[in-house]
């Protein structure tokens, strides 16, 4: 379902009277609050997770020669970037990726103590980790001696619905999950607690088929001994 479909649902589940709205765009009164509420429960659960697949991406970043940090519009992210994913940094001294090497993640608490202490502050070599700097700019230690090619995943930030014809970032056999999340508004806007309960019970029970369908699959380490 795009939007506009979304909406109209969502007045239908709360059995709003009156037939489908045909824009989302100028409405005002109750309408407003239904675009709303569809928006507010999209973004609500974008960020219920940090780790959703759909909300992965990929980069890439060559590095300067002895420059530390980027940002994420060094790797051409800076429009809908969120967050890093931590352990999907890999490195290349060639565009042919034959040396390839993984990239380890390092607190940045660490990080700073490590390589930006003492003689480490100048030495220049490949970049075996990298860290998240306060404001999510990125930081590789060793300082690269030379051009890298870099690449990994990152996390989409949020974003709103705008155009009808906008549709949700997952798989739409769980669209409805807004829905029912924006039953929840409604219900508690007017004080009508069958639809809110209504409104629980089914976002709970899709909620949970989207979280085994979009987040990471939990496996065993290997034996300790």
């Amino acid at each position: 379902m795009n939007y506009l479909q979304l909406v109209n649902r969502a007045r239908v589940e709360c059995g709003v009277s009156g037939g489908n709205l045909g824009t989302t765009i100028g409405q005002t009164g109750e309408n407003s609050r239904f675009t709303n509420w569809i928006n507010t429960a999209y973004v609500d659960i974008q960020t219920a997770r940090e780790d959703w697949d759909f909300l992965r991406g990929t980069f890439t970043l060559d590095t300067v020669a002895q420059q530390q940090n980027y940002s994420s519009s060094d790797a051409g992210i800076s429009s809908d970037f969120g967050n890093w994913k931590r352990d999907s940094f890999r490195c290349a001294l060639n565009s042919s990726f034959e040396d390839e090497q993984l990239i380890s993640y390092m607190n940045f608490q660490e990080f700073r103590n490590l390589y930006r202490y003492g003689t480490m502050r100048t030495t220049y070599s490949r970049p075996v980790v990298v860290s998240f700097e306060p404001d999510k700019g990125l930081a590789f230690g060793p300082i690269p001696d030379q051009v890298y090619h870099v690449n990994g995943e990152y996390f989409k930030r949020p974003i709103e619905f705008s155009a009808d014809t906008d549709t949700p970032r997952f798989p739409d056999r769980y669209h409805m999950a807004i829905v029912y999340k924006a039953m929840m508004y409604y219900g508690g806007y007017e004080s009508a607690p069958e639809v809110f309960s209504r409104g629980e019970y089914e976002f709970r029970r899709l909620i949970e088929r989207l979280h085994i369908d979009q987040l990471p699959t939990t496996v065993s380490g290997p034996p300790l001994a």
